[in-house]
């Protein structure tokens, strides 16, 4: 009879095998969301930006003058650049779904054989 009492904290079931595949793919993940994060912050920024707009057009609805043809011009543009923003950070948060997706099928079909 052995007198052997395993680490406290560490599953005496287990065994290292396998460890180096499992931290490989948490690091992917961690990285893909990463990636996410940033497009959603650049969402966040577009939406700060409109809201901006927003505020600058009751502005303009309270002056006791119609805001001037350049005035709704910039403001056009402006409008413009936050959508385009907030298309690119959609496409990018679509494309790492895309990603996360590929990863997954990949951890599904993780190695089974020594």
């Amino acid at each position: 009879m052995s007198d052997y009492t395993p680490p406290v904290g560490q599953n005496s079931y287990m065994s290292g095998w396998g460890n180096n595949h499992n931290r490989e793919t948490a690091h992917k993940i961690d990285h893909i969301a990463d990636k996410a994060k940033f497009g959603i912050e650049m969402l966040s920024t577009g939406l700060i930006g409109i809201d901006a707009i927003e505020k600058e057009l009751i502005e303009f609805s309270h002056a006791p003058e119609p805001p001037t043809q350049v005035q709704i011009r910039s403001i056009a543009h402006r409008l413009d650049a936050h959508q385009k923003q907030l298309q690119q950070a959609l496409d990018r948060i679509k494309e790492m779904m895309n990603e996360i997706d590929r990863e997954t099928d990949n951890i599904q079909r993780s190695r089974t054989n020594w």
